[in-house]
């Protein structure tokens, strides 16, 4: 009978897991193009998803980023950005081209969240209209798609700021751009926005050999 007990209670348990609201958000993310990938190669970090998702619910972030996106965030800084900056040339230029198709679309439809995503990633994309969360799922495919491409890959020339800088300066950006660039914050959802796009669209304003490496900088930072 402890034995029958054992078992129910355990299958209870393994239901419970399945449909619980952390568990559906875990499956969620695993199933998105990147994100999925990335923690396909480090499991790990479901565990910490995992504990940090149910503290929120427990005790919710009042201001800042709430606690499991600051995790997917050093998820993107420790493990995925490093692999794109070894990224093949087409590829980050592809995801390059997949992000200007978004912010087009968000500087009418969502200037907020053309910003937020030019600060640093939106954080709730199921909050988008169709479009926009079309677009959206396009960029992480891009990026899963260059990801990919550095998984193997050997490191690839990676500009410094100042050489971004000169590059920009190709592409057309003038004395203003780079003041409205170093006083970001300031700027309002339609100007952070058009900021975004003119640097995203750099890419084929550049000589052919700098597109890829200036291409990196940006999805890689």
């Amino acid at each position: 009978m402890l034995i029958v007990l054992g078992v129910a209670t355990w299958g209870g348990y393994a239901v419970y897991q399945e449909f619980s609201p952390t568990e559906k958000a875990l499956a969620d993310l695993r199933k998105m193009p990147l994100m999925g990938l990335a923690i396909a190669d480090h499991p790990e970090i479901q565990d910490r998803l995992r504990e940090a998702m149910r503290e929120e619910a427990r005790n919710p972030t009042t201001s800042g980023p709430s606690r499991p996106l600051q995790i997917v965030g050093e998820l993107r800084r420790d493990i995925i950005a490093p692999i794109l900056r070894k990224a093949d040339d087409a590829a980050v230029v592809a995801a390059m081209a997949a992000r200007v198709e978004l912010v087009k679309h968000l500087q009418k439809a969502d200037p907020p969240a053309c910003r937020e995503f030019a600060i640093g990633g939106i954080s709730r994309p199921d909050q988008l209209d169709a479009e926009g969360r079309r677009l959206f799922r396009n960029v992480l495919v891009a990026m899963e798609a260059a990801y990919r491409s550095g998984r193997d890959g050997k490191a690839k020339p990676m500009p410094s700021r100042d050489q971004v800088h000169d590059m920009l300066q190709q592409a057309g950006f003038t004395k203003a751009d780079f003041d409205k660039l170093d006083n970001f914050a300031t700027l309002s959802d339609q100007e952070s926005c058009e900021m975004e796009l003119r640097i995203d669209g750099a890419p084929p304003h550049l000589p052919a050999d700098e597109r890829g490496p200036f291409s990196r900088f940006i999805v890689a930072r």
